[in-house]
Order: C-alpha cells, then structure tokens, then sequence
C-alpha cells in the first residue's frame, strides 16, 4: 500500500469538511432571503396592469381607472370584478392589459365576472405571460405571503403620468403574512397583513413560493391603531369561477417549502454527504491500517523463524557442510525481515486521521444558519 499519497489525500477530506460548517452558514445568511424573494419577484412578472381606457368624442382617450391581474391560463387573466365594473356603465371604456414589461400593451375582452366573488376574467388579445401555479390546499395560518400589484399610490409618489401608467413598469411587491383563519361570511377570503392600497385590486397574494394563494379584493383600516389588513379572494373561489368559464390553471396542494428551509436542508444533506464520505475514508484508513499491522506480524514472524533457522544452521556448521552459508543468509533476510516488519508498523496510517464531524454536528451547523425575515420591499411606499 501507499501511504505517501493516501494520507494527504485523507488530510485534505477532512480539512475540507471541517471547512464546510461555517462556510455553508455564512453563506446562507447572503443568499437565502435573495433566494427566497427572488420565487416572488418571478410571480411579479406575472401580474399585469388592468387599465380602463375611456374614448370621449371630445376629450378622445384618457384613463379613467386600473387595477391589478394576474395571468392564470395562456391570455387569461383574473382580476376583480369591481376593477371592471364601469364597463357596463358605457360602451365607450376599454380594457387595456399592461404587462410588467415589454414594450406595449395589449387589448383586453371581458369574458366573465362574478359579482359575489368579485372576480373576472379577461382575455389578452395577443401577448405571452407566464401563467402562475395557483396553489389550492389550506395556507398556513401564520404563513409568510406577498401582495403584488400597482398600487396608486406608488404611482402618485413616483409622480407617474398617464401614459407611464399604461406603459409596462415591474409590478410592487409587499410581504406580510396570514393572519389567522377569518373569512367574510358571504364569499370565501384570506385575512393577511401585507400592504395593499387603491390600484392593488384584483392583484395576487402569493405564498413564499410564488403560487397564488388568492386575489386581492379589498382592505381594512382599523380605527384604534392604524393596522391595516387585507382581503384575499380565496382559490375556493377561484377555482370554480375559472373552471366555469372553461379555463383549466394549473394548480397545485404540494406544501410550499420556504426558500430559507430548502436551503438549511440542502445544506444538511451536503454534510450528511460529506460526512459519509469521510466514513467511508475512515473506514478505508482502518482496513489499511488492519492490513499494514497483519503484514507487520507476518514479517516479524516470518523474520524470527528464519533467525532461528539460521542460528541452529550455524550451530551445527561443523556437522552440515553448506551450514554456515544458510545460516548466514537466514540469520541476515530473518534481521531484515524484523526490520521491515517494524517499519511497516511505526509508519501505519495515524488515528488521528480518523477524526470527522458526527452527522448531529454537521446538521446543526447547518440549522444555525438564521433564516432571514422577508425584505418588506416596497411596503412602506405602497402605504397610503
């Protein structure tokens, strides 16, 4: 066997995974809330403008409202249905669908709405917008949420024109969380905590994951303390309302497995990996290590026999005329033998090698990485 190149090689497996540890827990804290908001800021690309343009025969085209969407289906889109109410106040409004980027923005057809749900459906006349997973089990009552869509008064603030409001700018992203199980009693909703004002309507809320978890309606402003809530349509009326209209989304019950939990487990089992490769080496320097001290043994055995060999040889040298000679060559391989025999055994593998973090020291210093909070965004902006 070669220890000359086993043992750097062991060296350098076990430096390695002891390096693993802090490494894999400093980078966590950099990358796990970017991971995670980065599975909502892909959602966002999803949610559009709905924007209502009025046409006056003597003011011509001017807008007279918006809302937010969000793309369910290939071209369809849900909002709510008070976003497009005014259509059936005159035939002269028009549903105007601006993307969260591109370069223009497309007609929209009214194909539904339900006025109990307060939810509709649009159809895009041209475009492509990655439709959204609309996830239909029961959310967590404490689960982490997003509000997306176009407030105005983010629009107010960025002192935005009319037409940079029909012309495609990134929808804005508030995070909050679920806030316990209450539901109007008239239409199935979710109560959350993420920051919504006028323009949010008929957005999406959704999970961690980026999944809708429900549409934007409407919120509530407590009088006492000035904590605001919203109000989501929830997928239990979603789902019927789009299947009525022969819309078939994609929907999902898998649980929504955070970004920031994904990592800590990706990381454990990186360690649980490591750590089994360096079982496997620790068990490898034992076998070598068993096999080097059997070699030892033989070697000195077989050196003491021919050491003994040759000293009787020699004693009767006088009797055996080729006597002398073996005794000399046995008394000389059997030393050499012994000699080796001690080499092999002073230059075994070290035990010291053999010393690797335990699975338990590996998964907790992946755990110890913190998860980071959701970066509120633009939640202070999108307040009124």
């Amino acid at each position: 066997m070669r220890t000359e190149t086993t043992l750097p090689r062991l060296t350098a497996l076990v430096l390695a995974l002891l390096m693993l540890l802090p490494v894999t827990a400093s980078a966590q804290k950099g990358e796990n809330g970017e991971a995670e908001r980065s599975q909502v800021v892909v959602a966002a690309q999803s949610v559009v403008r709905v924007a209502l343009i009025a046409n006056d025969p003597k003011q011509g085209e001017y807008l007279l409202g918006h809302g937010s969407g969000v793309a369910v289906a290939p071209r369809m889109i849900v909002t709510n249905a008070h976003v497009v109410a005014p259509l059936r106040e005159s035939p002269n409004i028009a549903i105007s669908i601006v993307p969260s980027s591109g370069s223009r923005r497309y007609p929209g057809e009214l194909v539904a709405s339900d006025t109990r749900a307060d939810l509709a459906l649009i159809r895009m006349q041209g475009g492509d917008i990655t439709p959204l997973t609309i996830f239909t089990g029961s959310p967590d009552e404490t689960a982490r949420v997003a509000a997306i869509g176009y407030p105005g008064s983010v629009d107010l603030a960025e002192n935005l024109s009319a037409t940079d409001r029909v012309s495609p700018i990134p929808a804005v992203r508030t995070f909050g969380q679920i806030s316990g199980g209450r539901s109007r009693r008239d239409v199935d909703t979710l109560l959350h905590t993420a920051a919504m004002a006028r323009g949010n309507s008929g957005g999406p809320l959704v999970d961690e994951c980026g999944r809708v978890i429900g549409v934007n309606s409407f919120g509530s402003l407590a009088e006492a303390n000035d904590a605001e809530f919203g109000f989501a349509i929830s997928a239990r009326e979603i789902i019927p309302f789009l299947r009525a209209n022969n819309v078939q989304p994609e929907i999902t019950t898998d649980r929504c497995i955070p970004a920031t939990q994904r990592a800590l487990q990706s990381a454990a089992e990186q360690n649980r990996e490591a750590f089994i490769e360096a079982e496997r080496e620790r068990q490898r320097l034992y076998e070598a290590r068993e096999l080097q001290l059997a070699l030892a043994v033989a070697l000195i055995v077989v050196g003491a026999l021919l050491l003994a060999g040759g000293v009787v040889a020699m004693l009767y040298k006088n009797k055996w005329r080729r006597g002398a000679v073996v005794g000399t060559v046995s008394i000389g391989v059997g030393i050499g033998l012994m000699a080796a025999s001690v080499y092999v055994f002073v230059n075994r593998p070290s035990l010291a090698l053999a010393d690797v973090p335990t699975p338990a020291a590996s998964d907790a210093g992946a755990a110890e990485a913190p998860a980071e909070e959701a970066d509120p965004e633009a939640g202070a902006d999108a307040s009124e």
